[in-house]
């Protein structure tokens, strides 16, 4: 049985339109990191047989790993994101405990914070 978020920011009319693009966002990154997967694999191929220069191998790996820690970083906040929906924590700012706005949500559904809480975060 799936409820329905009780978080101001969000409201139960947004919640579905939410959660498709928490849902869909996710999806994208499984894919991304699933390429990333790939290519990874495809260099360690290529190096057994002697292919790649040992400065630009290390160059590349280093690159997608970062990148790769990044995309799981994200996938765990849009985990973190659909648990608050299931809760009813989902939309409500993490700091100030006030809404965070639906056009915020939309563009960032994963957002823990409002923009000037998330602002005052980053100077400090």
């Amino acid at each position: 049985m799936r409820t329905r978020a009780k978080g101001k920011g969000a409201g139960p009319e947004r919640t579905e339109e939410l959660r498709g693009l928490l849902v869909e966002a996710r999806s994208r990154l499984l894919r991304t990191v699933a390429t990333t997967d790939d290519e990874l694999a495809s260099l360690a191929a290529q190096d057994a047989g002697g292919l790649i220069e040992t400065s630009s191998r290390g160059a590349a790996e280093d690159a997608l790993s970062r990148l790769e820690g990044r995309e799981r970083h994200a996938l765990d906040e849009i985990r973190a994101a659909l648990g608050r929906l299931e809760t009813g924590d989902f939309g409500v700012c993490e700091v100030c405990r006030r809404p965070i706005p639906v056009p915020r949500l939309r563009a960032m559904p994963w957002a823990r914070a409002c923009v000037a809480c998330q602002s005052l975060g980053e100077r400090g």
